[in-house]
Formats: C-alpha cells, sequence, structure tokens
C-alpha cells in the first residue's frame, strides 16, 4: 500500500483489524515505508533489492526518535548508496561484526595481562597439584617461581620459546643440567596444562631442546658402606643423626622422614602412620618401625604444642641437606682409606635404592619390599594394583627387623651375615621347590 508520508498521514495509519502489522510505502521516495503494529507501534523501514534478494532496514521510531522528515532524509541517503551499487545491510553488518571483533581482541588483551606468569602457576598448582603430596605442592610451584623471576609479572602468553632456552641454559650453567631438565619437566606441564584449558594458544617449552640426557641411577651401597654411614651419622647435630639413621632403618623418602609429625606416630605399637597428602604417590602408608628406630623417636625432645617431629629454623621442616651430605661424605671417605677403599660418588636418595636391595638378599618377597617402600611398579599396578588389597603388614614388619638386624651388623663390620641369610633363605626355596616335585 502506497500513500504519501507525512507526520499527519503516519499520525492516522492503522493496522487492519486481524492482522499483526501492516507496510506502507511513500509514493514519492521508493523504498520509504512504515511498519504499523496492532499494537500501534509505526516504525520506518528503507527496503531495498540485492539482485534477487530484498534488504530490509530499520530507521527508527516515529515519535519517540524520528520525524517522519528526519526517517525521509535517512532513506535519501540510503537510496543514493543503493544506486551507487553499495549494500547498506551488508555493510552495517560488517561494521558490527568488526566492532565485535575489536571488543572481544581488548577484552583478550586486557586478560592476557592479567594472566600472568605468576597468575598462572597459582592456577595450575591449585588444580593440577591438588593430589600430590603437601612438600611437592609447594616446592614445585616455589622452585619454577624462583626460576621465572623475571618473568612473573609479565604476561604468560608474551612468554616465547627464546626465553624457555635462555632460562634453561642460565639454569643449567647455575645449578647443573639434571637441574635444568627437572625445570623443563615442570614447565612444559605448567604450559601445558594452560594450553588445554584454553588459557594460552601454545607451549612454549615443548620444542625446547633437552639440556642433558640422563641414565637411571644404579649406586647402591655396599655392606661396608652401609656400616660406614651408620657410625658417621652419630657424628651429626641434632635432628640431622637421626633423620640420617632414620633413613637407613626405614628406607622411607627424605622428604617424608624430614617432615615426620608427632600425630603420625605410634610408637606403642611400633608404627608410623603417614596420610595420603605427606606421601608422593597420594595414598596412605603405614611403616612399621624396629626397635632401633624407636628408640631413636622416644629420644627426641618434643616441644609443647611442636607438629613435627624434627623441627628446623622457625619451626619448619629441617634443610641444610646438602653441608649434611658433605660431613657424612668426609666421615665415610675417611673410614674408606682406613678399609683400603675409595668411596665411589653416592646421594642420600640411594640409601632407599640400598635398602631395597639389601631386604632383596634378606629374601624378602618383592611385594612386600615395595608395599614397605610404598613404591608402585610391576608387582603393584595393573589389575593386581586394583583388585591385590593385601597390606603385607606382618610381612612388613617382619623385613624391617631383619634389615635393622643386618644394618647393625654392617655396623659392626660383619657384613658376611648379610651373604648367609641369603643363602639360608635359598637353600629354603630350594626346599620348598623339591617338596613340591616330590
Amino acid at each position: 500500500m502506497a500513500l504519501n508520508l507525512a507526520d499527519r498521514s503516519v499520525s492516522a495509519a492503522r493496522c487492519p483489524e486481524g492482522r499483526k502489522d501492516v507496510l506502507l510505502f511513500d509514493d514519492a521516495l521508493p523504498g520509504f515505508g512504515l511498519r504499523v503494529t496492532s499494537g500501534g507501534t509505526r516504525t520506518f523501514i528503507f527496503q531495498y533489492r540485492v539482485e534477487a534478494k530484498v534488504r530490509r532496514m530499520v530507521l527508527g521510531t516515529f515519535g519517540a526518535e524520528l520525524t517522519t522528515a528526519q526517517a525521509r532524509k535517512k532513506a535519501e541517503s540510503l537510496r543514493g548508496q543503493v544506486r551507487d551499487a553499495r549494500d547498506p545491510v551488508a555493510e552495517r553488518r560488517a561494521v558490527r561484526i568488526a566492532a565485535a571483533k575489536a571488543e572481544a581482541a581488548e577484552k583478550a588483551a586486557r586478560a592476557a595481562a592479567t594472566y600472568t606468569v605468576d597468575a598462572m602457576i597459582t592456577h595450575w598448582a591449585a588444580d593440577h597439584l591438588a593430589e600430590r603430596s603437601d612438600s611437592y605442592a609447594n616446592r614445585v610451584p616455589a622452585e619454577l617461581r624462583r626460576a621465572l623471576a623475571e618473568w612473573k609479572k609479565a604476561p604468560a602468553d608474551g612468554f616465547t620459546q627464546a626465553d624457555a632456552v635462555r632460562t634453561l641454559d642460565a639454569i643449567k650453567t647455575e645449578r647443573g643440567p639434571i637441574a635444568a631438565n627437572r625445570l623443563r619437566a615442570v614447565a612444559r606441564a605448567c604450559w601445558g596444562w594452560a594450553v588445554k584449558r584454553g588459557a594460552l594458544a601454545s607451549n612454549p617449552w615443548e620444542a625446547t631442546p633437552r639440556p642433558a640426557r640422563e641414565t637411571a641411577r644404579e649406586r647402591v651401597l655396599s655392606d661396608a658402606e652401609v656400616g660406614a654411614l651408620w657410625t658417621a651419622a652419630a657424628g651429626l647435630d641434632a635432628p640431622m643423626s637421626s633423620i640420617v639413621r632414620l633413613l637407613l632403618l626405614t628406607g622411607q623418602r627424605r622428604g617424608e622422614v624430614a617432615g615426620m609429625q608427632w600425630d603420625e606416630l605410634h610408637l606403642d605399637a611400633a608404627m608410623w602412620a603417614m596420610p595420603g597428602n605427606r606421601t608422593k604417590n597420594g595414598k596412605p602408608h603405614s611403616v612399621p618401625l624396629p626397635a632401633e628406630a624407636v628408640a631413636l623417636l622416644l629420644d627426641v625432645k618434643r616441644r609443647r604444642g611442636a607438629v613435627l617431629v624434627f623441627e628446623g629454623a622457625r619451626e619448619t621442616v629441617p634443610s641444610g641437606f646438602g653441608k649434611t651430605k658433605a660431613r657424612l661424605d668426609a666421615a665415610m671417605v675417611k673410614a674408606a682409606k682406613e678399609g683400603g677403599r675409595k668411596l665411589p660418588a653416592w646421594t642420600l636418595h640411594d640409601i632407599r635404592r640400598t635398602v631395597a636391595t639389601g631386604l632383596q638378599r634378606l629374601g624378602v618377597r618383592l611385594e612386600v619390599t615395595e608395599a614397605l617402600l610404598n613404591h608402585v611398579s610391576g608387582s603393584r599396578s595393573g589389575i593386581v594394583g586394583v583388585y591385590q588389597r593385601h597390606g603385607w603388614e606382618r610381612e612388613k614388619a617382619e623385613a624391617v627387623k631383619a634389615w635393622s638386624a643386618h644394618l647393625l651388623r654392617c655396623a659392626e663390620a660383619k657384613p658376611k651375615a648379610a651373604e648367609d641369610a641369603a643363602k639360608v633363605a635359598d637353600m629354603a626355596e630350594h626346599r620348598a621347590r623339591r617338596g613340591k616335585r616330590a
């Protein structure tokens, strides 16, 4: 329907009964129209064609936004654009899309500026490390922050592969290639977590060269070295003397022994029960204590209100294991020279491997050794780990008793007892096999 659109005719226009709306077009300006709804709303429009498609644009509402003359002026401008082979609807849509993209980019830039390396490490630790032991969850983010101190306040997405390589080179120079390997593994895991969550587009650590090749350590202390270490530990100051001897007696991890808490100990039952948040694999772990370990712990003076058995400075877990190791080395080198031997390089973690190997030599079953050391590998993984729920408590108690006896014999310079025990175990196994054949 066409008519001369003016304020008077627009005000008088009505929507026919029974219809939702009606379109009225101006008889002088092609495409200029008015939409009248059944509710009385009057909206100016401009309609045109692009090839076979009809385009329609809203100009505004009569009265509240536009007069008829103002709407006609807008329509005339749009009509001129159409005559110039332009598409006002497409152009307006393109402007809206560009504005939305610009706003999104600005928002992303603001988010990137606030998602710093430090913030990423915080989120990663809270989410990814929540199920790890407390000591690991606290230590690893702190070490990562120290290594990346220069970038802590920088946007995480601005950290490049070149930055990663430079950081690894610096750590390799300052602390050695193994420390650089550890940093690379932890940083790659942190950035990888952020990529998987969509917070970052790429992981700059993924393509970095590995600082050094590593081979699995195989160092096991000999019986003479075990005896020398036990004796050397007696010369250390408290609490390191007790800590090193407990490492030898129990085979547990250094952080677990150093961070031992009073509420974990049940000395009347000769038992040490660690909760999952204190173990490497996150599983609760019970350690039977031999008489020598109980005696060591009974000698520790407990401060009122103390949580830790071995408190360091500021009521924290003891530190300074590097100096402790140096003192032990000096004492053991002296003992080795007196015995006409040399002392190969060793680490405190080698104690754990030494205990495991010693238990095997004493005839302890592999499942019992792994249960005692809280180590999940071939014998306790897969379907066995799911369905095997025997805790080996009695066997573990017997194992630590046998090991402590062997340890004291080593300290008394009688290591041959270990060989004798192994021979006895072999003989017993041989007799058992022969009995089955019979």
